[in-house]
C-alpha cells in the first residue's frame, strides 16, 4: 500500500487522485440527474414540464402527490437515515470541522435516494446538496482507503464537493470556489490546484453526457449606464433582507413542527399538503424550480405573478426543508433571487423607462445576490452567475449587489444558512486558517501546573506582600479544601492601595476577589479557550477537572506561544519534506 509523504513525486500522485475524484463524481452526478428524471416521472406526467402539472392532472392528484410522497419519505428517513433531512451541505461542513473529513458512506447513499424522491414528488428543494454529499463521500473514501492524514482527507472531501457543484451547474470555477469558501473553513492556496483539477474533470464528464450548454437560458447582459449602480445597490440590500427572511423562515418552520409536537415521520406529509394546495394555482413552487428561473430570464412572467411566486416559493422551501424533506437550498436561493430581481427590475423599468437594463438582467444579478446572502460566499455567487453569461460587463453590478447583500446579512443576522443549521445542532463553526489546528490542541497539554494560589481568608496585607514577590498577575482563590472560589487580580487590589494601612489587617481575599469565574477543562480544545480570551478580554483562566478540583492555569500568552510554535513546526516539516 502506498504511504503518504510530502515529497514532490507524491504530490503528483495526489493530483492524479484529485482527477479520479472528479471523474467518479462527474459520473455519479450525471447518474443522479437521470435518477431525478426517473423519480419525477413516477409521480408526474412529464418530468420536464412541471409548470403544466395542473393542466395534465386533475386537481385532487396535484394535491395528493406531494402528500403521498411525504407519507412515503417521512418513515423511510426516520427509519434508515435521520441525518439525511435537509440540505446536506451542513453535514459535509461538519465532517470537515469535527470528524477529520470522514463521511458515512451510507449517509451519502440515502441522501441521494431520498433527495431524488423528495424532488420527484414536488418538494421545493435543490439537487446540489446530495451531489455535494456524493462527491465529498467519494473524496473522503479514497483518502481513507489510501490512509492519508486528516489534512488530505479534508482536501479530497472538498475536491469531491467542488466536482459535484461543477458537474451540476456546468461551472468549474463556481465549484472550485464553493469548496474553498463554504466547505473548507481553513482553506489554503496550496490545495487550490487539487480542487480545481477535480472540478474541471467533473465538468468534462458532465459536458460529455449532458452537453456544454449552461443550466439556464441566460439573456445577453448589458450595463446601460453607471447610473444603474445605485439601483443594483438597492437590489443588493433587498436581497440581503430576503436572505435573512429565508434563513429565519427555515428555522421557524422546523421550530413550528417541534412546538406542535408533530412526529418526524409525518412532517413531510403535512408540508406536502401545503405544497399541493399552492401548486393548484402556482405550480412554479414545485421541485427544484429551474423552469421558473428560465421563465423569468426569458421575460415570460409578469410583475404580479413573479411577486406571488416569490412569496409562495419562500414558504414552500421553508416548509419543505423544515419538515425534513431531503434536498439542498442553493437552487431555491437562485429561484428566489431570480424572482426578486425580476420584480425589482420590472418595477424600476416602469419608473425609469428606457434608462436601464431589462428585468431579466436584474434577475440574473438577483440570483447571485441571494446566493451570496444565504451562503455568505460572495465569490462563489459572483462566479456562478459569471459562468452563466461569460460577459465581463456583468461583473461590476454583480459585485456591488452581492457584497451589499453579504454585508446586510452579516449585520442583521451574522450566519449563513449552513452555519445556522450547524448551530442548531450545537456545532459551532469558526472560519479561519487556524481553526482545525486549534481543535487538535488540548488545554490540559499546555496549562501550567506549577502556580500560586491565595486562601480565601488571607489578609490584604499578606496578599500584597505575596504579589510583590510573584510574577503572576492573577491568583486563583481557594477555600480550606483547596477548591476554587474566585480569582484575584492586580486590578482588584488597586482600589485598596490608598487605604492599605487601615485595611491591611481587616480585609480578606474573599471580600475583594472576583466570584464569577470563567473556567476551562483540561479536555477543552484551544478554540474554546481562544474564544473566551478574545470575548472577555482576560489573560488567565483557571483549569478545573470534572471533580471540581483546580488542576492548573492557562495564560493567553502561553496559548499564543504554543500555537505559533506548532505552526512553525508544521511549516518546517513541510519544507523539509518538499526537499526530499
Amino acid at each position: 500500500m502506498w504511504k503518504y509523504s510530502p515529497s514532490r513525486d507524491n504530490l503528483i500522485l495526489l493530483l492524479l487522485i484529485a482527477i479520479v475524484i472528479g471523474l467518479l463524481t462527474g459520473i455519479l452526478a450525471v447518474g443522479f440527474r437521470y435518477l431525478l428524471l426517473l423519480t419525477t416521472g413516477l409521480f408526474w406526467p412529464d418530468p420536464q414540464a412541471m409548470l403544466e402539472v395542473n393542466q395534465q392532472y386533475p386537481w385532487y392528484l396535484v394535491v395528493a402527490v406531494p402528500i403521498l410522497g411525504g407519507l412515503f419519505i417521512g418513515p423511510l428517513v426516520c427509519r434508515f437515515s435521520p441525518e439525511s433531512r435537509g440540505a446536506g451541505v451542513p453535514e459535509v461542513i461538519e465532517a470537515v470541522v469535527n470528524r477529520g473529513g470522514a463521511i458515512r458512506h451510507t449517509t451519502a447513499l440515502f441522501k441521494t435516494l431520498f433527495t431524488a424522491l423528495s424532488i420527484g414528488c414536488g418538494a421545493s428543494v435543490g439537487r446540489e446538496g446530495p451531489v455535494v454529499h456524493i462527491g465529498s463521500s467519494v473524496g473522503s473514501s479514497l483518502a481513507q482507503w489510501i490512509k492519508l492524514p486528516v489534512e488530505w482527507k479534508r482536501v479530497f472531501l472538498a475536491c469531491g464537493a467542488a466536482a459535484g457543484i461543477a458537474a451540476t451547474f456546468n461551472a468549474p470555477m463556481a465549484g472550485m470556489l464553493f469548496a474553498a469558501e463554504i466547505i473548507l473553513v481553513d482553506f489554503q492556496v496550496r490545495y487550490l490546484s487539487h480542487i480545481a483539477i477535480s472540478a474541471v474533470t467533473a465538468t468534462v464528464i458532465s459536458h460529455h453526457f449532458l452537453g456544454s450548454l449552461p443550466t439556464f437560458l441566460t439573456p445577453s447582459y448589458e450595463l446601460v449606464s453607471y447610473a444603474e449602480l445605485p439601483l443594483y445597490a438597492l437590489l443588493g440590500l433587498l436581497a440581503g433582507l430576503l436572505s435573512v427572511l429565508f434563513i429565519r423562515s427555515v428555522s421557524a418552520a422546523e421550530d413550528l413542527f417541534t412546538r406542535a409536537r408533530v412526529p418526524f415521520q409525518f412532517r413531510p406529509a403535512i408540508a406536502g399538503l401545503m405544497l399541493g394546495v399552492m401548486a393548484l394555482g402556482w405550480p412554479h413552487i414545485l421541485g427544484v424550480g429551474y423552469e421558473t428561473i428560465n421563465q423569468v430570464l426569458t421575460a415570460q412572467m409578469g410583475i404580479a405573478l413573479m411577486a406571488v411566486v416569490l412569496l409562495l416559493k419562500l414558504l414552500a422551501t421553508a416548509g419543505s426543508v423544515g419538515a425534513g424533506f431531503s434536498g439542498g437550498i442553493f437552487a431555491p436561493s437562485l429561484v428566489l433571487g431570480s424572482l426578486l430581481g425580476g420584480v425589482f427590475g420590472a418595477s424600476a423599468g416602469l419608473i425609469f423607462p428606457g434608462e436601464m437594463g431589462t428585468a431579466a438582467a436584474y434577475s440574473l444579478i438577483g440570483m447571485g445576490a441571494v446566493v451570496a446572502g444565504t451562503t455568505l460566499a460572495p465569490i462563489t455567487a459572483i462566479f456562478t452567475i459569471f459562468e452563466l453569461t461569460y460577459n465581463f460587463e456583468i461583473i461590476l453590478p454583480l459585485m456591488t449587489c452581492c457584497i451589499i447583500s453579504l454585508v446586510t446579512v452579516q449585520k442583521l443576522y451574522g450566519y449563513s444558512i449552513y452555519e445556522t443549521k450547524l448551530l442548531r445542532k450545537g456545532v459551532r463553526m469558526v472560519r479561519g486558517h487556524d481553526v482545525n489546528l486549534l481543535r487538535t490542541m488540548k488545554v490540559g497539554d499546555y496549562m501550567e501546573t506549577d502556580f500560586e494560589t491565595v486562601r480565601q481568608d488571607m489578609l490584604l496585607g499578606e496578599i500584597l506582600e505575596k504579589s510583590e514577590k510573584s510574577h503572576y498577575p492573577h491568583f486563583p482563590v481557594v477555600d480550606f479544601e483547596g477548591r476554587l472560589v474566585g480569582m484575584l487580580s492586580m486590578s482588584d487590589l488597586r482600589s485598596f492601595l490608598a487605604q492599605l494601612g487601615d485595611l491591611s489587617n481587616l480585609v480578606v481575599a474573599s471580600e475583594i476577589m472576583t466570584q464569577r469565574v470563567i473556567i476551562v477543562r483540561p479536555d477543552d480544545h484551544f478554540e474554546t479557550a481562544f474564544e473566551i480570551f478574545e470575548g472577555k478580554q482576560i489573560s488567565t483562566l483557571p483549569v478545573i477537572d470534572r471533580n471540581g478540583n483546580l488542576v492548573g492555569i492557562l495564560k493567553k500568552s502561553d496559548l499564543l506561544l504554543a500555537y505559533n510554535q506548532t505552526i512553525l513546526k508544521i511549516n518546517v516539516l513541510d519544507k523539509i519534506g518538499g526537499k526530499k
